[in-house]
């Protein structure tokens, strides 16, 4: 593996931990500055809308600038963020700090439109999978490492989680600055400036096969978000377990899916196109999703543990191969760009998703996993449509 491709994977590995650390800590946190319950979701809240804002800001940016300045001025950007974590003590510096963060950490897809850029047209899948690899275990890693690191901080404090993140985020500005060179070979400086979000979402939702493939994205990332908020419920309410035991079934979630898009990806794409395996992946996702809450109380083990990890399997089905299919198709100076729309666009899912989720399991605990089960036939309708010519 070259240089670069270590760089940039390390890059998004400590990305993940530094955004995931505050995750366990959060609610704490807030509970110890003595605010209310509803601070939780607005501080989360203002992270995904600084996601969604940027993500297509950064995405362009990187095909007018070059990606290497864009991800080094987001991960100092982060930097800062962290820096004011640490000396939070108030809900200004609270909000302050996650919306610079919300901000810094929208370079994912910088991150995707780089590997795109070094990776051969018949390896981007498995590069990409890489990509969704090293997110998944920076996601695992960072609720861990944040949870130890506030037991040091003290009550009403989490200056050793700020310190610890920002510390990473300097190895991380270090190893980039001295070993990413640009690699974007089309940068468009004419190219028109839009901070908009939204109308870079619609320029592209009205472009072909992208536009499917889009569609498809956040109908996936809408119906997997759907199952992340009510399966915590589910699984303490029918099933009686406590949420240590809870986050051991997400930490399988994370561990089957980046083993599956690190490792077996690449076995996959040297015999399946990106049409089979998103088809398969929707298959196993909608299948997984509709069966989660039917296993009886006896039969968690193994059966509910089966289910999550076909769950997580079909995610890395669908995640690399449809990121590799939208780099390869949309035009070579905006990149960047199509990827940040993507990413954008997905991020909306992120806030209807667990509010769809919400609003049903009240009805019923089984119903959002049933709905959400159901969404996956329309992606296997969207991809269906596609001609072979398309892929």
């Amino acid at each position: 593996m070259s240089r670069q491709k270590i760089v940039l994977l390390l890059t998004v590995f400590i990305d993940m931990i530094c955004f995931s650390m505050i995750f366990p800590v959060l609610p704490y946190f807030v509970k110890e500055l003595n605010l209310s319950d509803i601070m939780v979701g607005i501080a989360a809240a203002s992270f995904a809308l600084m996601n969604f804002l940027f993500a297509p800001f950064w995405g362009s940016m990187s095909d007018r600038r070059g990606r290497r300045p864009v991800m080094l001025l987001s991960i100092a950007i982060t930097f800062v963020a962290n820096i004011i974590l640490s000396f939070t003590n108030s809900l200004f510096l609270l909000l302050a700090a996650r919306i610079m963060a919300g901000i810094g950490s929208a370079n994912i897809s910088v991150a995707q439109a780089y590997m795109a850029d070094i990776s051969k047209p018949e390896e981007r899948t498995k590069n990409l999978g890489m990509v969704g690899a090293v997110f998944g275990l920076g996601f695992i890693i960072g609720p861990v490492v944040g949870g130890y690191l506030k037991s040091f901080s003290g009550e009403g404090s989490v200056v050793w989680v700020g310190l610890g993140a920002a510390i990473l985020n300097m190895i991380n500005l270090a190893s980039a600055w001295y070993s990413l060179v640009e690699s974007n070979q089309n940068i468009d400086r004419n190219s028109k400036r839009s901070i908009n979000p939204l109308e870079q979402i619609i320029r592209w939702l009205q472009a072909p096969v992208i536009n499917q493939l889009m569609w498809i994205f956040f109908l996936y990332v809408t119906a997997f978000s759907m199952m992340q908020i009510t399966s915590g419920l589910l699984w303490k309410e029918k099933y009686g377990l406590n949420e240590k035991q809870s986050s051991y079934v997400f930490a399988l979630i994370g561990i089957v899916s980046a083993l599956s898009q690190g490792l077996f990806i690449r076995w996959f794409t040297k015999r399946y196109t990106e049409k089979q395996l998103i088809i398969s992946g929707a298959l196993l996702m909608g299948i997984s999703l509709a069966l989660i809450p039917v296993p009886g109380k006896e039969w968690f083990v193994p059966l509910e543990l089966i289910l999550v990890a076909l769950l997580a399997f079909g995610n890395a089905l669908i995640t690399p191969p449809l990121t590799s299919w939208l780099s390869k198709i949309a035009p070579v100076q905006s990149v960047g760009q199509v990827m940040g729309a993507n990413q954008s666009f997905a991020s909306l899912s992120r806030v209807i998703g667990p509010a769809v989720g919400g609003l049903l399991y009240p009805i019923w605990h089984s119903v959002p996993f049933f709905v959400s089960g159901g969404m996956m036939i329309i992606p296997l309708f969207l991809i269906l449509k596609l001609k072979p010519a398309d892929t």
